[in-house]
């Protein structure tokens, strides 16, 4: 596994953003989620309390609402860990990954990296770059060539860090970006319908940028998803009246 640093770039861009990504037919259970509020620190204790009942972090973003954390029942990993720090925890990645981890979830504010990675997964091996997209596109293509899938993405300061996985989930994936929401709605619209669903959706260096991929075992489940909703409370809920549950936030 290589962390590649392109050309650095710094970006003056808006405030963090909130995006919400829900799924029916995910297999999982007993979902639960909690946030810190804008410029507190993560919930460790909360993780900590969720963990010892059996839940997995499944989505984590630094997002306008702080640090938004979901956990879940219903996943195949069989033990999960995460490094909260200032500085990219290379050498703690290695040494996981050495142990069968792999990252799962990952997350920056201007202040703190968040990297989750769960054992048992359905990633066999994982490349991570961190550069502008514009830079990104060629590394994203030469590993899409060696059929590697992005698996998490995270913009912190204008640089995107992507890690990309070698995994049997997918059969295609794309990518796209626009700086409107109606431009990135109308976008993600007209890749549902041939068949995508959303895998990441983020917010960074001015840009919303969403990937999408086509299912390995065919399926196409119902996806619904907002932009800085008005009430993440009351769209999470109505969501889960509606068998979905929440698989990605993005920030």
């Amino acid at each position: 596994m290589l962390l590649c640093f392109l050309c650095h770039l710094s970006l003056n861009v808006k405030a963090q953003s909130l995006i919400i990504v829900a799924q029916q037919e995910t297999g999982t259970y007993n979902q639960t989620w909690f946030s810190s509020g804008s410029g507190n620190q993560l919930q460790k204790e909360e993780i900590k309390k969720y963990w010892n009942e059996d839940l997995y972090i499944n989505t984590v973003a630094y997002t306008s609402k702080g640090w938004f954390v979901t956990m879940v029942k219903g996943l195949k990993w069989t033990n999960q860990s995460y490094k909260y720090q200032s500085s990219w925890p290379d050498d703690w990645i290695h040494e996981k990954r050495k142990e069968g981890y792999m990252i799962t979830s990952l997350s920056s504010s201007d202040s703190n990296w968040m990297v989750v990675m769960s054992e048992n997964t359905d990633f066999s091996t994982q490349e991570i770059c961190s550069a502008p997209w514009s830079t990104l596109k060629d590394w994203i293509k030469k590993w899409w060539d060696n059929d590697y899938y992005i698996t998490s993405l995270t913009c912190r300061n204008g640089m995107w860090t992507v890690v990309m996985s070698k995994t049997s989930l997918y059969i295609d994936q794309s990518y796209m970006s626009s700086s409107t929401i109606s431009g990135i709605q109308e976008k993600v619209k007209k890749k549902w319908e041939d068949g995508y669903r959303i895998i990441a959706f983020e917010y960074g260096a001015g840009e919303y940028l969403c990937v999408m991929c086509k299912f390995a075992n065919g399926k196409k489940p119902m996806q619904s998803y907002q932009i800085e909703p008005s009430n993440a409370k009351d769209f999470i809920k109505k969501k889960w009246d509606e068998s979905y549950d929440v698989v990605y936030v993005g920030g």
